[in-house]
């Protein structure tokens, strides 16, 4: 393994390879495979993609992504869009406001994500495995989608017509 020549692209692939082991041995091997999702997740979210080879263009993109569904946006208007999701999702996370949700087997099943202007709670997202796995497909689907069509393009950085919709390319691959 060398290093990185796009951060976020290379840790994004290298830590679902790992998740997608971990997901298929942890019985056999007392491996902890929401642990490592959990982890996986805030490393993808807390990393700076705005510095991305094709972070603008990432980051355009987030914006005209509305919010996922399992947000309720009518009580936080603030969260108008998928950036402003991840943003505050971010926030809480930087701020250590997460707590784990127990299962009826004394799993992980979600985490709560909060953020607190004073005592206010202002924003609160309730997280199941699902939602972060979806989360964590689509942040890699749509960086491979800008980066394959940032080499295709020679370096440039316009966005191809066609782009609204970059959160539909299936991964991992089987």
């Amino acid at each position: 393994m060398g290093i990185p020549s796009d951060p976020l692209l290379d840790i994004m692939r290298r830590s679902l390879i790992n998740q997608k082991f971990i997901e298929k041995h942890y019985k056999k091997n007392n491996l902890y495979e929401v642990t490592q999702l959990i982890n996986t997740f805030l490393g993808a979210l807390i990393h700076p993609f705005e510095a991305s080879r094709g972070g603008i263009i990432f980051e355009k993109t987030l914006k005209e992504k509305c919010s996922p569904n399992f947000v309720d946006t009518d009580l936080y208007p603030e969260c108008k869009n998928y950036y402003q999701f991840i943003r505050l999702l971010r926030n809480g996370m930087c701020h250590g406001n997460i707590k784990y949700n127990e299962g009826k087997i004394k799993n992980i099943e979600s985490i709560d994500v909060w953020n607190k202007r004073g005592e206010e709670v202002t924003f609160l997202c309730n997280l199941t495995v699902d939602n972060m796995k979806e989360i964590l497909f689509e942040f890699s689907s749509n960086l491979e989608y800008i980066s394959s069509y940032h080499q295709n393009l020679g370096g440039g950085f316009e966005k191809p017509s066609g782009f609204e919709g970059a959160f539909v390319i299936p991964f991992p691959p089987s």
